[in-house]
């Protein structure tokens, strides 16, 4: 049975950033409710000592750091899952959480690379009603164009309704009771989405039972500066460890220096060469590109199967008229 004041958070992990994970979940212990008993799950396919043992030393009276292997998991549809540039198969992990952990009802489930300024109570004990998850719409969507046209042409979603899913409340037993663990195995062997993997999986299994929090909970560093921020969400190419001149990279940095973590930190800025940050560029044009083309493939998601319904529900409507209309004439 889930504990009373328990909070479950969820994060998925290999070793290339298990020091990014402790710097976000050290920011988490310094900013969270004594009130409550904090259970950390980390999902992996497997961690070397040091890697463990960092995450481990963060451990304290009411935070509990537990590991996870997802192996098997993933191994069964492993060959159906497909990833791009920099994503591993562990942005797939969260998935499996309902399933995973039936002794959770809810749970909260962050990316790694984050940097908790808030309560992260607050965010749990967000009522998200009978939906499956409590997400932000995701800004980078809203501000490039090669991205909002994907998500509408591509996927048949508003670019509004569209959310990130590196921040997400959710309902475990919601996603029990309408086996959406099922939902996921099934779409993923009759569709591939090349964009944004899981998250686009996410967003149309999730479409229209999805709770949006404000936009505090997952601040992207571009756009506006927001003072009150309670979440950073350093995603896309917008990484302190690999770029000077980052919004919001001052709260990285100090908590990287405060779990003494800098020098590690640095050593990985360093190694991040000019032939690499040219690369990322070239990745960053390449996906707008694949966005374009996707949005134009008449064999993308919205026409395979959104359009599709639409045209069958037409048919089935003029069948139903017609035979009306044989009826009583």
């Amino acid at each position: 049975m889930e504990k009373k004041n328990m909070i479950p958070v969820f994060f998925a992990v290999d070793d290339n950033y298990a020091k990014l994970l402790a710097i976000s979940l050290s920011s988490i212990i310094k900013n969270a409710s004594k009130n409550y008993q904090y259970k950390i799950i980390v999902l992996n396919t497997g961690l070397n000592e040091e890697s463990v043992s960092l995450l481990k030393s963060l451990s304290s009276e009411n935070f509990d750091i537990d590991f996870y292997d997802v192996s098997l998991n993933i191994q069964r549809i492993s060959s159906d899952l497909s990833i791009r540039d920099y994503y591993t198969k562990s942005t797939y992990y969260r998935l499996f959480i309902a399933e995973l952990f039936p002794q959770y009802d809810k749970c909260l489930y962050l990316d790694c690379d984050t940097i908790i300024c808030g309560d992260i109570a607050e965010l749990y004990n967000t009522d998200i009603e009978d939906n499956y998850v409590g997400a932000v719409t995701d800004a980078s969507v809203q501000t490039i164009y090669e991205f909002s046209t994907y998500v509408e042409e591509a996927l048949g979603i508003n670019r509004e309704d569209y959310y990130n899913a590196g921040v997400l409340i959710m309902n475990l037993r919601k996603m029990r009771e309408e086996n959406f663990e099922d939902q996921f195995i099934e779409l993923i062997g009759k569709y591939t989405f090349e964009v944004a993997q899981d998250q686009d999986y996410l967003n149309v299994l999730c479409h229209g039972n999805t709770y949006y929090l404000d936009s505090s909970w997952n601040q992207m560093p571009f756009g506006e500066y927001n003072q009150n921020v309670k979440l950073v969400h350093y995603n896309l190419s917008f990484k302190p460890w690999k770029y000077d001149g980052i919004m919001y990279e001052e709260l990285f940095w100090n908590q990287a220096r405060e779990l003494k973590l800098e020098e590690d930190i640095l050593e990985m800025k360093h190694n991040f060469t000019d032939e690499m940050k040219k690369r990322d560029i070239i990745g960053g044009e390449n996906l707008k590109r694949l966005c374009l083309q996707e949005a134009d493939n008449l064999d993308n998601y919205y026409h395979t199967f959104i359009e599709q319904d639409h045209v069958n529900i037409i048919i089935r409507c003029i069948r139903k008229i017609v035979s009306l209309y044989k009826k009583y004439i």
